[in-house]
């Protein structure tokens, strides 16, 4: 009896862990090669809620709030959260926040893993680094820079699947300037 008790907790514990851990916001919950459309109707923000940016015929560029995108995600508050879409479809999810100590890098890490040997750079008083990493379905991009007294951390999430999207945008881009 008491063994089936101590079953219990445990299994009950694991389970909280697994659920907190599942709270966290995973932007690539927002599928890659999604239209705007689609992610508009997910992110469900009503008129007005995503803002374009770029709106051009092969490359769309729209932005949301963060603490809209991911709530409930302390490191999403006053950080915009950007769609890049080429040719309509979702192929890279990129996100900046100013703030006084390092943020997004705990929710990077939570979501992606832990990065073992960062740059010396980024344990500075005025941290300076980048880095990447990759995991089944995208790269992504971490970089951290001072400003005056704060830091501004940037990711980038970008499809390792629609990589031919942004060749041929490359492509088009380069043609144009010819």
């Amino acid at each position: 009896m008491k063994k089936n008790k101590i079953t219990i907790l445990i299994l009950l514990a694991q389970l909280m862990l697994i659920t907190s851990a599942e709270a966290r916001c995973n932007l690539e919950l927002f599928r890659f090669g999604s239209s705007v459309q689609d992610i508009e109707k997910q992110l469900n923000l009503g008129e007005g809620g995503m803002l374009p940016i770029i709106a051009g015929e092969s490359k769309q560029v729209v932005f949301a709030p963060g603490e809209e995108v991911c709530k409930g995600e302390k490191s999403f508050e006053g950080a915009p959260v950007t769609f890049v879409f080429l040719y309509d479809q979702l192929v890279e999810i990129q996100t900046m926040r100013l703030s006084e100590q390092p943020m997004l890098i705990s929710w990077a890490e939570s979501i992606y893993g832990t990065k073992v040997k960062k740059p010396k750079s980024f344990y500075d008083a005025k941290p300076n680094a980048q880095w990447l990493w990759d995991n089944f379905n995208a790269t992504i991009a971490y970089s951290i820079r001072p400003d005056v007294n704060d830091v501004v951390e940037s990711i980038i999430i970008q499809s390792r699947k629609h990589q031919r999207y942004f060749e041929k945008f490359a492509k088009e881009e380069e043609g144009g300037l010819q």
